[in-house]
């Protein structure tokens, strides 16, 4: 029994995290930080600037040492300058968190980014989930996003691109993308790269599988033209230039073909195989928990009853003993005949 459930919980799907919100381009150009708590304290560096409460000192000095090495390297991925440099909010309480945002996030945001602000809201590991990322990939997510962001100035990156590098910059591209988008070839099918233009699916199901085909496609692209594919793609998507002119340029390969290519791998590989087996593993374990927990039930009622019966016998067996009379044997000088026996009670 214990090891079918431990195959369960290997192969049962994490629940979704928090993920992460980028507000619309539409918020307007502010320098300095934004409004803070009475007795914050601030480290300060040449990218970021980290605020927070005296009882996370040491997280705030651990992010600010990890802000001066993860904004450059993020930099020479994308392509970009580091801009200006970013203030960094620490909050320890999920009201505190709403609370200080120039507007209130959705309930399931992890970290908010504000590109044209270049604020960062992060919540301290004490408010969020014990399954949830480090915090310094959340981080690296953020950084992305602020900086591709004010790349665009005021026109607001495709949700793919925004997603897409995001996930993949902050190492988040994982076997529970490929999990998603194999869920996504089991139902309404994959998104086409012209759907992923127009915005993301308000379904949250189809809402997932946009967000980790964002992630796969730029992985791909990478993998299959270099990351200098990658950093041509952003830096002429933010110059103005269509995605279509801009994946040509990147790729040499026309969108229609780098979309046929993209998906028809995705298709044509073996994902599929992969979600209906996991669907048709968790039905058949499910079914077989049941069964062996109904035989063990079963089997350990009729041993009990077994052991019940085999008492009441052997009470029985003893009572009766008990009630027995014994004889005693007679004298040698008394005739059967003539010497009654004497019953004798124990």
């Amino acid at each position: 029994m214990r090891w079918l459930l431990s195959i369960l919980l290997l192969v049962l799907p994490v629940g979704v995290q928090g993920a992460e919100w980028a507000p619309p381009q539409d918020e307007p150009v502010q320098a300095g930080p934004p409004p803070l708590q009475e007795g914050w304290s601030s480290t300060t560096g040449v990218y970021a600037r980290v605020h927070s409460s005296p009882e996370y000192l040491s997280t705030q000095i651990r992010l600010s040492r990890h802000a001066e090495e993860a904004v450059p390297r993020i930099a020479r991925i994308l392509g970009l300058p580091a801009a200006r440099r970013i203030e960094v909010v620490l909050t320890g309480s999920d009201e505190e968190f709403r609370a200080l945002q120039p507007r209130a996030p959705p309930a399931w945001a992890d970290a908010t980014a504000w590109p044209r602000r270049s604020w960062i809201f992060l919540r301290t590991n004490r408010v969020r989930s014990g399954t949830a990322r480090p915090d310094t990939q959340v981080f690296d997510h953020e950084i992305t996003h602020i900086l591709l962001g004010q790349s665009f100035g005021n026109r607001t990156p495709p949700s793919w691109l925004q997603e897409g590098l995001s996930q993949w910059v902050a190492g988040e591209y994982t076997p529970e993308t490929t999990r998603q988008i194999a869920a996504g070839l089991l139902g309404k099918g994959l998104h086409t790269l012209e759907s992923l233009q127009t915005g993301f699916p308000v379904d949250p199901v189809q809402a997932r599988l946009a967000y980790a085909q964002s992630a796969d496609l730029i992985a791909w692209i990478a993998a299959e033209y270099g990351e200098e594919a990658i950093r041509t793609l952003v830096l002429s998507m933010a110059g103005g230039a269509p995605f279509e002119a801009s994946i040509k340029r990147a790729t040499g390969t026309r969108m229609s073909a780098i979309d046929r290519a993209w998906r028809s791998r995705l298709e044509d590989s073996w994902l599929w195989v992969h979600s209906l087996t996991l669907d048709t593993l968790l039905m058949s374990l499910g079914a077989v928990l049941l069964v062996v927990a109904f035989v063990g039930v079963r089997g350990r009622n009729r041993r009990k009853l077994a052991l019940w019966r085999e008492e009441e016998e052997l009470e029985d067996a003893l009572y009766a003993l008990l009630m027995k009379p014994v004889e005693e044997p007679p004298s040698l000088s008394d005739s059967p005949a003539s010497v009654p026996p004497v019953p004798t009670w124990h």
